[in-house]
């Protein structure tokens, strides 16, 4: 099911009012960091928008399973500006970090990957997850990790892993400690009985 969720920014005072279900605040947090650059472009884009007027301009996103987020702006006291979907915002930045796998368990890692095939960033970064938590000593990983991961089974890592991360954790897929993510068993019976996904005859 897909939650919305709406931020509300007031240009005057800087307050930020957030709507949503109160499972999903520590997910929307994160999200709110991929959102916030995004309001000096969009005031740009939106030239009918008389933001020095303006009290205040409403964000809002929908959270779900797509690899993408859109964002859409619109001031309060006038017709909402036809939405528009932001990509200017700049890359996240990661790096690449010891796992302790020996060449043994990378070559086991690259096998379990191929066979599951996942298609789509989701199910990329949830097999990479699930695979390093099932065969290590770690309960959660860090973004480094799972970019990493990404890096060792030579998959193309995300704009906005974070993003990807917080549509996993709102889907149940996984749980957030912090800025971490670990596997829950709705992400684990996913990738164990769904993937590889059949093909439609």
């Amino acid at each position: 099911m897909t939650n919305i969720v709406k931020i509300n920014i007031d240009l005057n005072s800087g307050a930020v009012n957030i709507e949503a279900a109160s499972e999903s605040l520590n997910m929307i947090f994160d999200r709110l960091e991929s959102f916030l650059p995004s309001l000096n472009d969009a005031k740009n884009q939106f030239s009918n928008c008389d933001y020095e007027n303006a009290d205040t301009v409403e964000v809002s996103g929908e959270s779900s399973s797509n690899d993408e987020e859109s964002v859409s702006v619109e001031c309060n006291d006038k017709a909402p500006a036809k939405p528009k979907r932001s990509s200017s915002s700049k890359p996240e930045t990661f790096k690449t970090v010891e796992l302790g796998l020996d060449a043994e368990l990378r070559q086991a890692f690259k096998d379990f990957y191929a066979e599951k095939s996942p298609t789509g960033q989701s199910d990329h970064v949830l097999t990479v997850i699930y695979w390093l938590i099932k065969n290590t000593d770690k309960e959660f990983l860090s973004k480094n990790e799972v970019f990493t991961g990404l890096r060792t089974v030579n998959e193309k890592a995300p704009k906005r892993l974070t993003s990807v991360l917080s549509n996993l954790a709102l889907s149940s897929y996984i749980i957030k400690n912090g800025a971490n993510s670990g596997l829950h068993h709705i992400g684990e019976d996913y990738v164990e009985r769904e993937l590889p996904k059949k093909k439609a005859k």
